[in-house]
């Protein structure tokens, strides 16, 4: 009983907490990025990341745009992939994808109400999923976070994909940590998909991400693409194959991979006529031990004449 007693206390304590803290960052003020960024460092106890998660999600669910706003900004400062951060988004994620309709539709707004959050949450969670460098296999992501993220690729994504005026929703003076686009990510999810799953959700997610890389390298040529979130790409295809071959089956009669090769000679030739990759021969190089698959041979062909 006393331990039910306490729970409850604390439980309460948190939640008149979240109240003062939605209260405060809702009204206008100098400070505010300051004290968010003081309240929520790099580095949190448990109870201090509960609680941030706890705001956040409320933030969601409110649409407060100032917490969001020093949430997306918090995330590139710690890090899209750190532990920390992974974390937190993952919790929220979770808060808002497994539970009611209504509550995913609060985070599916999210890329109109505040694109700059929706881009730096959507980089961070898309790390978590189908991702050998994060667990032993490929594990997908919970189809409602799926099509969330779809949602956001659709709707506004030249937006998500830009960086964020320099200073927003960081304390003063500070330098921004690196920013970072989803695209790279999602294409991961998008290319390795048929490798672990059927369903067809994927191809409009992968649809909506070669319109945008065509659109995004427009005005940040270069940058769209990094070559090593590409090669783990080329890494986790060539670990499938192994894995088929130990099963004495050739990737070339194996629907699953050709299914991931069209959609990675899809993204990589868009890629490379946009010319939003910085450094495309160690790619073609890696891709080159692929299996063969046709429409990337060309693809590499075409290169050779350049």
């Amino acid at each position: 009983m006393e331990a039910d007693a306490r729970s409850r206390w604390l439980f309460m304590q948190e939640y008149q907490l979240t109240v003062a803290l939605i209260e405060f960052f809702s009204k206008p003020g100098p400070r505010r990025d300051d004290i968010f960024h003081a309240l929520f460092g790099s580095k949190l106890s448990p109870r201090r990341s509960s609680q941030l998660v706890k705001l956040v999600s409320t933030a969601v669910s409110a649409s407060v745009v100032p917490v969001l706003t020093a949430a997306g900004a918090w995330l590139q400062q710690v890090g899209y992939k750190s532990t920390l951060s992974q974390e937190v988004t993952k919790q929220i994620a979770a808060d808002f994808t497994l539970h009611s309709l209504p509550a995913r539709e609060k985070l599916e707004q999210l890329s109109m109400i505040v694109p700059h959050f929706a881009a730096r949450f959507m980089v961070a969670v898309a790390d978590l999923y189908l991702n050998e460098k994060r667990s032993a296999g490929l594990t997908p992501p919970p189809e409602a976070l799926l099509d969330v993220f779809t949602e956001w690729m659709t709707e506004n994504p030249t937006v998500i994909c830009q960086a964020p005026p320099p200073g927003v929703g960081l304390p003063a003076g500070a330098t921004p940590g690196p920013f970072v686009n989803p695209l790279a990510s999602l294409l991961r999810w998008t290319v390795l998909a048929p490798l672990v799953s059927q369903g067809a959700a994927y191809s409009k997610l992968h649809l909506s991400l070669l319109t945008t890389i065509q659109q995004v390298a427009t005005v940040n040529k270069k940058t769209v693409l990094p070559n090593r979130e590409l090669m783990q790409i080329v890494k986790s295809l060539q670990s499938y194959c192994a894995r088929l071959r130990a099963r004495k089956v050739k990737p070339e009669h194996d629907d699953a991979y050709q299914r991931s090769m069209a959609r990675f000679a899809q993204a990589v030739q868009i890629a490379l006529c946009s010319k939003c990759i910085a450094n495309r021969y160690p790619l073609l190089a890696a891709v080159k031990l692929l299996p063969p698959f046709k429409l990337m041979s060309i693809v590499i062909s075409s290169q050779k004449r350049r």
